[in-house]
């Protein structure tokens, strides 16, 4: 089988030999285990042991180079929900970006249904909509191949976001599903940061 935009790491060691790479989505490990008549049982297990941890070495070391952008983020599992399974860093930024301002308006709707009365909320209103016009520009950056501009726009979207949850603090309002939202969005805002570092510009 030949492998189709597969991405590889073929590692050697003494005895073994180990080649891991991808073919449409999927992981494969091939490996050879190089012995002579002479080998005692001793030497054999510890070069299986070897082998094991070859294996596990590099199957991590792949996890790293191919299939998972969000291992650079602060909150992965809620950063691959995001992704859902897109593999390409650019399109996985751009992906979380969008899901982030689509989180964002949705939250401000439902701020809007807040008591009047609660500061923080108000807080919050103001801040993602300064959030979401960050997010907007970063999508542009991405298209302008501007890093730098989508690293700054990025960061001050997160310190939106920070400022609406301190604001939920300082007005005691912490134990309301939107402070809790909020939260969410938070955490969406600081590994959308994550992976920009990562863009391919």
């Amino acid at each position: 089988m030949k492998p189709n935009r597969c991405s590889s790491i073929n590692t050697k060691h003494k005895n073994v030999d180990i080649y891991i790479y991808t073919y449409t989505h999927t992981v494969y490990i091939r490996f050879r285990v190089y012995t002579t008549r002479t080998m005692s049982i001793n030497s054999l297990m510890t070069l299986l042991g070897t082998t094991f941890l070859l294996l596990v070495a590099s199957s991590q070391a792949l996890k790293l180079s191919l299939g998972d952008p969000c291992t650079v983020a602060d909150y992965p599992k809620l950063c691959r929900r995001t992704i859902k399974g897109q593999t390409n860093v650019n399109a996985a930024t751009d992906m979380a970006i969008k899901e982030l301002m689509k989180r964002t308006m949705q939250a401000k709707d439902m701020a809007k249904k807040e008591p009047k009365g609660n500061g923080g909320v108000a807080v919050c209103l103001s801040t993602f909509g300064s959030a979401f016009d960050n997010l907007d520009k970063a999508l542009k950056n991405i298209q302008e191949n501007d890093g730098f501009s989508l690293n700054m726009n990025l960061s001050a979207a997160l310190t939106d976001y920070d400022t609406c949850s301190d604001a939920m603090k300082e007005a005691g309002e912490v134990i309301s599903v939107f402070y809790k939202s909020a939260g969410v969005l938070y955490k969406m805002a600081d590994n959308c940061l994550a992976l920009s570092t990562i863009v391919k510009l």
